[in-house]
């Protein structure tokens, strides 16, 4: 005889997890393990429909230790029940309101496990909930995310953001609503209290991921750079819940060597690092305002007699952040054809900017292939350039085909990218890089007259 009190006669639900009775403890009576079932309600049928049982099928093969995992899904003609990996332990968000904020060390030892995890569901097209009452730290030392991401809401850096503000201040940041994630089994998140205004080592991170315009808020690979600073070697976590309890305290004598190594590798880096000498431009800094309230459109950033006078098209095309100039004339050889681009990221503040300018550098004396995977030669070192903003740099490379001339600079709270290339393997007279250098300061003229 069936048992009425089991969902597809095998799941007991035994007690609600959340104040809305969409999430319950329960057992798995088959296979005898405790599971959390979570209620989402069916879309009418159509496009919302299909792209949520799109999200739910990819979940199904995710199997990460930073989420929870999808055991089953048992269908009804308006909602699914979804039979999830049962995980003890507490969520970010009762954590601190039992306990107090964290450390900003260990507050980032948990945003970098968040991001391992994201990273690990976008590769299969799933966007998981990384709010703070959608991140559980677990005794055995997991850092887990139960949700995935309502369907075209989710925007997991910000909510990192908003977790991340969560654990060093104790208070939930006010971002505006937010939809709660399809499978969430923990308490829902509170009313905010106050502004999103952070303090201590993470307050600039968390400012650029609460901002309102995605514009102004950095990628994931920036995200991570700044959270590896605040946590140089992987969190060991003791006894208790991970980079929540922490474990033992480094002896003192670890900590002066860790000093000691700090200071040894800032003297190495000072002779690796390129320094910027004033030969290199030949021109005098511009003046420039302290701050950008908005980002410069790129393809505004140089006029169509400047466009003429690199023997470009006066009328370029715009993608995203970037914008593009081919040469005037398509009858001309190759080697007598050009190509600029012009890239503008604009963010919240100069540390922003400063950390985010330094990623392009360093990306850019990495790079050893194309997009498509041809090999790049750099034809001299990336080097500092004096004069062009508030810092630069510059490249040369060519993969045997074109040659290309790169120019990086920062101005405050703004990063600008220009790059001029021509159709020859060797640029002997040396015509993109002084393309590229006096492209970049035009530009800087221009944002000179900024108000």
């Amino acid at each position: 005889m069936t048992d009425p009190s089991l969902l597809a006669g095998r799941y007991r639900m035994l007690e609600r997890r959340d104040r809305a009775g969409t999430s319950w403890r329960s057992r798995d009576e088959l296979l005898r393990r405790d599971v959390t079932i979570s209620e989402v309600p069916l879309p009418p049928p159509g496009p919302s429909r299909d792209r949520l049982l799109d999200q739910i099928r990819a979940a199904a093969g995710l199997r990460h230790p930073g989420v929870t995992a999808l055991h089953d899904v048992i269908s009804g003609p308006d909602r699914l029940w979804l039979i999830m990996e049962s995980v003890e332990g507490r969520s970010l968000l009762q954590y601190v309101r039992a306990d107090g904020p964290l450390p900003a060390e260990r507050a980032a030892a948990i945003g970098l496990r968040i991001l391992d995890a994201l990273a690990a569901a976008r590769e299969l097209g799933v966007h998981l909930a990384a709010a703070p009452d959608s991140v559980l730290l677990a005794p055995d030392g997991r850092v887990v995310l139960t949700g995935v991401a309502a369907l075209g809401s989710t925007d997991e850096l910000r909510d990192l953001g908003s977790t991340l503000f969560t654990a060093v201040e104790g208070r939930a940041p006010h971002t505006g609503p937010r939809p709660a994630p399809l499978m969430a089994g923990d308490t829902p998140l509170a009313e905010p209290v106050g502004g999103s205004t952070a303090s201590g080592p993470l307050a600039p991170l968390v400012e650029e991921l609460l901002a309102a315009g995605p514009g102004h808020r950095p990628d994931a690979t920036s995200v991570r750079l700044t959270l590896e600073r605040l946590v140089p070697r992987p969190a060991h976590g003791g006894h208790g819940e991970p980079g929540v309890g922490g474990g033992p305290r480094r002896a003192p004598l670890l900590a002066a060597a860790a000093a000691a190594l700090a200071v040894l590798l800032l003297g190495t880096a000072y002779w690796f690092w390129p320094r910027p000498t004033e030969s290199t431009t030949g021109a005098t800094p511009v003046a420039l305002p302290t701050a950008f309230a908005r980002t410069p459109d790129p393809c505004a950033l140089i006029s169509a007699k400047q466009a003429d006078d690199l023997a470009l098209d006066t009328t370029p095309t715009k993608k995203n952040k970037e914008c593009k100039w081919v040469t005037n004339d398509s009858d001309q050889p190759q080697n007598l054809r050009y190509t600029l681009w012009i890239s503008a990221f604009g963010f919240t503040s100069d540390e922003a900017a400063r950390r985010n300018y330094a990623r392009f550098l360093r990306e850019t004396r990495e790079r050893t292939r194309t997009d498509v995977g041809a090999t790049l030669t750099h034809v001299r070192p990336v080097e500092a350039l004096a004069g062009i903003g508030s810092e630069a740099y510059r490249d040369e490379v060519t993969n045997g085909l074109t040659h290309s001339s790169s120019v990086g600079f920062r101005a405050a709270n703004l990063v600008i990218i220009v790059q001029y290339q021509r159709g020859v393997p060797e640029d002997a007279n040396g015509t993109t890089g002084e393309g590229a250098l006096k492209t970049a300061r035009w530009i800087l003229e221009r944002l000179s007259r900024e108000s």
